[in-house]
Parts: structure tokens; C-alpha cells; sequence
């Protein structure tokens, strides 16, 4: 895809997001993208994990690197953390650097380079980024990708079952089950009940959680046997 296949949003919180042209498909929530990935990726994913297990070094997994926010975030997130973080993002179509460029996100984060950085790091590369982060980003298709480590957190971002039903399925789940450590979360925002039985399914424990604006809920799923509760 090009970069005439994309426009800017404005979403509600003032984050700027990405849709492509023709379509009813953007990158976040037009009421807030900001606000989204702070819920659903950072409290319920990063945040969670690192209160309930204090690790010293921590690894993420992230399907769809998209516009780079899940990962501007983290990276903001894990600077009064004393461990490596390494990040690992799966995406099959990047964004060229004339999309991302018009996107407001140095407004987000306290290092105004700290995107720049993000987004420019080579592909297929790990890429050390600070004194804590460890970037590989990943051109690949999902179905053949092949996990080469284990994830203490999975950032599922992957558009819309229904605009990408290939990535919401059973093998696709079992795949990221079988790369996850005991007690790692995978965090999406979608909540429809086909997913959450195909998480159940692939070995997780799913949990519903209230949704940013315009999302009634959304969910976190633990991989382990014991249920963390309801």
C-alpha cells in the first residue's frame, strides 16, 4: 500500500490516527487514540504484568506495529523500570515515513525524538533504543510467522475480525499461547464472544474489561491454568 491509500484523523482525545482510503478501517478509535492504547495496551497489559510479577527483564510481542503508539508508550512507560525491555512487532504492510510523518505523536512523549527513533529503526533488525529498549520490528504475515522466543506480553492490534478474519483464529491463538510465558497476557480491545472462545480455546484465561469511550469493554487473557478471576 501507498501513501495515497491513507489519511489522517483527528480523534477525540487530539491523538491523531490513520484510515485507508475507501474504507471504514482505522488504525484506533476515533474517540481518543491516545486514550485507547493507554487502556487497553499499557494499564491492562504492561501495567498489570509488571505490578503482578515485577520481572527483572520483560519481552512484548506486538501483532500490528501500525502507526508506532503501543510501542511510543511502552517505551515512555518502562524508563522508571530497572530491567531490558525487549519488543518484538509483527506487522505485514508498514507505514512509509510520508504517512507516520504527519501524525502528532512527538506531542505524547516527554523525548521529542523518542518517535523519530521508534520509527525509524531498521526492519528485521534488533534495534537498542535508550538504555532499556531493544527493538525488532517485523515485516512478516502473521500466518507464517514463526515466534523465535518467549513473551511475557502480547499486544494484539490486528485489525477488525471482520476486516482481517485470518488473524483471530484458533491456530493464530495457539501459536502466541505456545510463545507466552506462565502468567503472560495477551491485551486486545475487541471483546466479541467469538473471540474470547477462540482465546479460551487456544489455553487462556479470559478476562472483560470496562472499554475506553465507545468501547463497552475489552479483554485480557492469561496464559495459565489457574483463573485470575472475573
Amino acid at each position: 500500500m501507498t501513501a495515497a491509500d491513507y489519511y489522517i484523523i483527528a480523534s477525540g482525545d487530539g491523538s491523531a490516527s490513520v484510515g485507508i482510503s475507501g474504507t471504514n478501517i482505522s488504525f484506533h478509535s476515533t474517540r481518543g487514540a491516545f486514550t485507547e492504547s493507554m487502556q487497553v495496551f499499557i494499564e491492562n497489559g504492561l501495567n498489570y504484568y509488571l505490578e503482578a510479577h515485577r520481572p527483572a527483564e520483560l519481552s512484548i510481542l506486538e501483532i500490528g506495529f501500525g502507526t508506532g503508539l503501543n510501542a511510543l508508550l511502552t517505551a515512555q512507560a518502562i524508563n522508571t523500570q530497572k530491567g531490558l525491555l525487549r519488543y518484538t512487532s509483527v506487522d505485514r504492510y508498514p507505514l512509509t515515513e510520508a504517512v507516520y510523518s504527519r501524525l502528532n505523536y512527538g506531542a505524547f512523549t516527554r523525548s521529542p525524538d523518542l518517535y523519530q527513533q521508534l520509527m525509524t529503526a531498521a526492519w528485521g533488525q534488533e534495534v537498542r533504543i535508550g538504555d532499556k529498549l531493544l527493538l525488532k520490528k517485523i515485516e512478516a504475515d502473521l500466518q507464517e510467522y514463526q515466534p523465535d522466543q518467549q513473551y511475557d506480553i502480547c499486544y494484539f492490534d490486528a485489525f477488525a475480525p471482520e476486516d482481517q478474519p485470518e488473524l483471530w483464529t484458533i491456530d493464530i491463538f495457539k501459536k502466541i499461547r505456545s510463545s507466552m510465558s506462565e502468567g503472560g497476557v495477551l491485551v486486545t480491545y475487541c471483546s466479541k464472544s467469538v473471540v474470547r472462545r477462540t482465546l479460551q480455546e487456544a489455553g487462556f484465561v479470559v478476562q472483560k474489561l470496562k472499554g475506553p469511550p465507545g468501547k463497552r469493554e475489552v479483554v485480557r487473557a492469561v496464559a495459565t491454568s489457574m483463573s485470575p478471576g472475573n
